[in-house]
């Protein structure tokens, strides 16, 4: 079983860049394809991806931001093709969406934000994240 987490602790609507990437590389690690030089290749999916919001990371899950009400400007995400048509809450509610996908909120950040109904996810407790970094077979920080 192999179990990747990917941790945001950057706030999304001051810099977008690392929730996209995180999202997008959470993604690529659940397909058992992906697209290289207008091709696709065949790739050995991750069985679990847990992304991990914390300190201002929070605010991707954050149910009261423009990134998830319909405020404007949105925060968006460069494609691999260079076209900034990917918006941050579609690029979560893909990876939702995936098997083997799962989203455990930092409940200390999301508390202190003022945050108790997340968008997406569910808020962790001490043995579960103890448990979520003890067998991670890898950890991503962003």
């Amino acid at each position: 079983m192999e179990q990747v987490v990917i941790s945001i602790k950057t706030d999304p609507l001051k810099d977008p860049e690392p929730s996209c990437v995180a999202l997008q590389i959470g993604i690529n690690l659940l397909l058992g394809v992906v697209p290289v030089d207008n091709t696709f290749v065949s790739v050995t999916p991750a069985d679990s991806v847990i992304l991990f919001p914390t300190i201002e990371g929070v605010e991707l899950i954050n149910p009261d931001n423009q990134i998830n009400k319909r405020k404007k400007p949105k925060p968006v995400c460069d494609t691999p093709a260079g076209e900034n048509t990917a918006s941050l809450a579609g690029l979560l509610q893909t990876f939702v969406d995936l098997e083997g996908s799962k989203v455990v909120i930092c409940p200390l950040c999301a508390s202190s934000r003022g945050i108790t109904e997340p968008t997406q996810g569910t808020m962790g407790n001490a043995e579960e994240i103890h448990n979520l970094f003890l067998f991670a077979d890898k950890v991503i920080d962003f």
